[in-house]
C-alpha cells in the first residue's frame, strides 16, 4: 500500500497553491470523511509553511485556548496565548498584529467545533468578511460534515458568499489510482478492491496487498473488531440527525426496494417524508436515483461505498458476526460480493466511456431499458441523435464468444432507441479473455484499459 505520498490530488492543491499566489483569501476544503482532506492540506503546508490546528468536538473556550498555543508557537512568542480572548474573530486579529498576518492558517475539522459551539460560526464570519481582506493570510477551513458546511458555511447567511474564494469539495478518487495503493495486484482484483471500498483513500491504506481481496474484506469490515464495521455508525451519526431512520430506509435500498412507495411500506416511514428522507441522503452522495435513458421513472441506489458493502455484505449477516462465526458471514458475504463488483463494473466502465467520448457531445450517459430487456451502459449524444452502447460482465469470454456478444448488443440497442437515434459505436466490457494471447480489438474494455493515463 502507498500511504506516504499524496495520490491523485494534483488539480486540488494546484487550486490551493493559484489561493496562495493571490492572497489573501479564505478558501473551504470538504468531503466525506476518509477522503484526504488533511492529507491535501498537510502537503500544502509541508510546500509553504503556516499553522495547522485540528479543531474537537468540544467547547468554544477549549478550542480557543488550544488554537491561541499553536499560534504562539508558531510566532515563537507568549503573547497570543497568554491574552484572554473571548472569541474567535479576536484572537485572529491578535495573530495578525502580532506578525501573522501573512502566513497560512488551517482550521481542520472546523465543522466539530461550528457543531458543539454554533457561534464561532459568526465569529469567523466577523473576521473572513471585515478583517481578513486586508491582510495578505490564506484561511483555509476544513470540514468532514458536508450537510454542515453546505447548509452553513456555504450557504452566504453567516460568510458572504462573494469572501469565499473557492470551494474545494474532495471526491473519491478515480479507479486508476487504486494502483498506487495495491500495486501487487492485478487489475481485476483492483476492481474487486474498489467495489469494496470506492476511492476513499483511509480505507485504501488499510488495504494488505500481499493477501488476497477476501481476506481484507474478512479483516477490514468483517471481524467482530474489524476497523471499518464502526464506520457505517459515524458516517450517519455526524451527517443525520435521526440516523435510525435513514439507516431504516438505507436498509431497505439494499434489500431491492428501490422505490418511495415501497421503502415506506418495508419500513414503516409515513410515505409523505420517505422523498424528503431520500433528498437528503442524495444531497450527501450517499445515494443516487437512477432513471433510464429517454424513460422518467427511477430507482434509488447505495453509491457511497463503505455504506454499500456494509449494507449489501454485512448487515445480512450481523448475527453471525455477533457470534463470531465469520467464517460462515465469510461465505454469505463472498457470494454477494460478486453482485457489487458488477455493479462497480458497469460504473467504471460507464465513466471510462464518457471520458472517451467527453469531447464528441456526449454527456448524458445510464442504462437502457423496457420490460425486462436491457442495456447496462449506455452514452448519448442527443443533439447529434447518437449513442454508444457497452455490455458489461464480469466473467471470462473467448473473442468468438465476445463478437457474438457485440452482435446481439447492437440489435437490443436498436430495438430500445427512438426510430430517430442511431448506435455510433458498440464495446463489450469483461473481466478477462480467454485466449490470453490475443491482440484485443478496440470494442473490448477490459480493467487494465481503465487503469491508463
Amino acid at each position: 500500500m502507498q500511504c506516504t505520498r499524496l495520490i491523485g490530488r494534483e488539480a486540488e492543491l494546484g487550486v490551493l497553491e493559484e489561493a496562495w499566489s493571490n492572497r489573501p483569501g479564505f478558501i473551504v476544503v470538504y468531503g466525506r470523511r476518509g477522503v484526504g482532506k488533511t492529507r491535501l492540506v498537510r502537503e500544502f503546508l509541508l510546500r509553504y509553511g503556516g499553522v495547522y490546528y485540528l479543531a474537537q468536538l468540544s467547547s468554544h473556550e477549549y478550542n480557543l485556548r488550544r488554537l491561541a498555543a499553536r499560534l504562539a508557537e508558531y510566532l515563537g512568542e507568549e503573547l497570543v496565548a497568554m491574552v484572554r480572548v473571548t472569541k474567535l474573530h479576536e484572537l485572529l486579529r491578535m495573530f495578525i498584529r502580532s506578525g501573522g498576518e501573512d502566513s497560512v492558517l488551517v482550521l481542520d475539522e472546523f465543522t466539530y467545533w461550528v457543531k458543539s459551539s454554533p457561534r464561532v460560526l459568526r465569529e469567523l464570519g466577523e473576521f473572513v468578511d471585515k478583517v481578513l481582506p486586508y491582510t495578505r493570510m490564506l484561511l483555509i477551513v476544513v470540514g468532514s460534515l458536508v450537510g454542515l458546511v453546505e447548509s452553513k458555511i456555504l450557504s452566504g447567511n453567516t460568510i458572504p458568499s462573494s469572501r469565499v474564494r473557492y470551494r474545494v469539495k474532495l471526491k473519491p478518487l478515480k479507479f486508476k489510482y487504486t494502483k498506487y495503493f495495491a500495486p501487487r495486484y492485478t487489475s481485476s482484483e483492483r476492481v474487486q478492491l474498489y467495489a469494496l471500498f470506492g476511492g476513499i483513500p483511509y480505507y485504501l491504506c488499510l488495504v494488505d496487498d500481499r493477501r488476497p481481496v477476501v481476506d481484507n474484506m474478512r479483516r477490514l469490515v468483517l471481524d467482530p473488531y474489524a476497523p471499518i464495521r464502526v464506520e457505517k455508525d459515524l458516517l450517519l451519526r455526524d451527517e443525520l440527525r435521526d440516523p435510525h431512520t435513514y439507516n431504516a430506509v438505507l436498509s431497505a435500498i439494499a434489500k431491492g426496494y428501490s422505490r418511495p412507495s415501497k421503502i415506506a411500506e418495508v419500513t414503516g416511514i409515513d410515505p409523505s417524508h420517505v422523498s424528503r428522507y431520500l433528498r437528503v441522503l442524495e444531497s450527501l452522495g450517499f445515494v443516487k436515483k437512477e432513471v433510464p435513458l429517454f424513460k422518467k421513472k427511477g430507482r434509488y441506489r447505495i453509491v457511497d461505498p463503505i455504506l454499500r458493502t456494509w449494507f449489501y455484505l454485512v448487515e445480512p449477516v450481523q448475527e453471525l458476526v455477533g457470534l463470531e462465526l465469520v467464517d460462515q458471514a465469510l461465505e454469505y458475504a463472498v457470494r454477494r460480493l460478486e453482485d457489487l463488483v458488477l455493479v462497480t463494473w458497469e460504473d467504471l466502465v460507464r465513466e471510462y466511456l464518457l471520458e472517451k467520448y467527453a469531447g464528441k457531445g456526449y454527456v448524458v450517459s445510464g442504462k437502457l431499458g423496457c420490460r425486462g430487456v436491457g442495456i447496462n451502459v449506455a452514452l448519448v449524444n442527443h443533439a447529434e441523435k447518437r449513442v454508444v452502447v457497452a455490455e458489461a460482465k464480469w466473467s471470462e469470454h473467448s473473442l468468438s464468444e465476445l463478437e457474438e456478444m457485440r452482435r446481439a448488443l447492437k440489435v437490443k440497442a436498436r430495438r430500445l432507441l427512438p426510430s430517430e437515434y442511431v448506435v455510433e459505436e458498440a464495446y463489450v466490457a469483461v473481466k478477462d479473455l480467454k485466449d490470453k494471447d490475443l491482440e484485443k480489438p478496440p470494442w473490448i474494455i477490459l480493467p487494465r484499459d481503465l487503469e491508463q493515463g
